[in-house]
């Protein structure tokens, strides 16, 4: 397990989370339809083994703008949820995202070491691209398995593994050289950088793209079996994980470096569909791998927890 030691790790996710929050959507391509719905549930079954339960009472961890309890409730596995963040901004588009869509959900800004609710509350946790974010793993399982009833069950999905994260190192250095050639060639490159200004305790102004906060949330890449070994060690009873996306990601990862470096002019809506479905069909091709590929080369990790 790789660990990045920065500033406050906890400052920095609300302040990057509540600052992305009313454009992160449109930076993930997250959707609320029936194609991404499809998506997300197909994660979460690959997870569980088998077909998500039904009239469960069920929380997500780190909820964010509601990727994934909303996308379930699209696919008709849910009518109501619990959600938590750290982030106050990604909890309220994460409220007007389930008014939208008539999904009940009762959303509290939480600490992921300190969750606000009973002991036993909940028959499913599930999360999305969170445990990478938490600074103490071992503390955030304990109070997961804390607040699971016996015999609940915790998901969560999409997760960075060690190799998939190297993988994305090189799709974002070849995307990046590529970038250049086009720039030379007279494309038109350079976001705008976005600036927060906190400031330290002796009212001194500090200064931090959001670019450089990012790469300081993202705090963990995974070996599975090391990340499966801590969770058993916090408390669960069965502990098992599962993968996916291998050329996927490298795709996907190429793509999102474009679109982070050039231009929204240049960012079409035919760029957007045709960047899309190529990572669909490529990630087909990986599910078809998936049998005879080492589980942990690929990107995405999901992990199963059993109280």
């Amino acid at each position: 397990m790789h660990i990045i030691i920065a500033m406050d790790i906890k400052e920095a996710n609300l302040v990057f989370h509540d600052e992305t929050s009313r454009d992160y959507d449109k930076k993930w391509a997250i959707r609320f339809d029936d194609d991404m719905a499809e998506f997300v549930l197909s994660k979460f079954e690959l997870g569980l083994g088998g077909p998500f339960p039904r009239d469960v009472r069920i929380m997500e961890i780190g909820c964010g703008t509601g990727y994934a309890m909303l996308n379930l409730g699209k696919a008709g596995v849910l009518d109501e949820a619990w959600g938590c963040d750290i982030s106050q901004g990604m909890l309220d588009v994460c409220k007007d995202n389930a008014d939208a869509l008539g999904i009940t959900v009762h959303l509290q800004q939480a600490d992921a070491e300190k969750l606000p609710y009973e002991d036993d509350s909940f028959d499913l946790v599930i999360g999305h691209a969170v445990l990478h974010h938490l600074p103490d793993l071992d503390r955030s399982f304990r109070e997961i398995q804390r607040v699971l009833k016996p015999g609940g069950i915790c998901v969560v999905a999409g997760e960075p593994t060690v190799v998939g994260h190297q993988l994305a190192r090189i799709a974002k250095a070849v995307a990046s050289f590529t970038l250049r050639w086009y720039a030379r060639l007279g494309g038109r490159l350079g976001k705008k950088k976005i600036v927060l200004r906190k400031y330290d305790a002796s009212g001194s102004p500090e200064d931090h793209e959001l670019q450089e906060l990012e790469f300081m949330v993202d705090i963990h890449n995974f070996r599975p079996r090391e990340l499966c070994a801590m969770a058993k060690k916090a408390g669960f009873s069965k502990v098992r994980f599962e993968s996916e996306e291998l050329i996927s990601s490298f795709i996907g990862w190429m793509i999102r470096t474009v679109e982070g470096s050039v231009s929204e002019d240049n960012i079409t809506d035919r760029w957007r569909w045709g960047a899309y479905n190529t990572y669909k069909r490529v990630r087909n091709w990986d599910k078809k791998m998936y049998p005879y590929m080492p589980r942990g080369w690929f990107y995405n990790l999901i992990v199963y927890l059993e109280n």
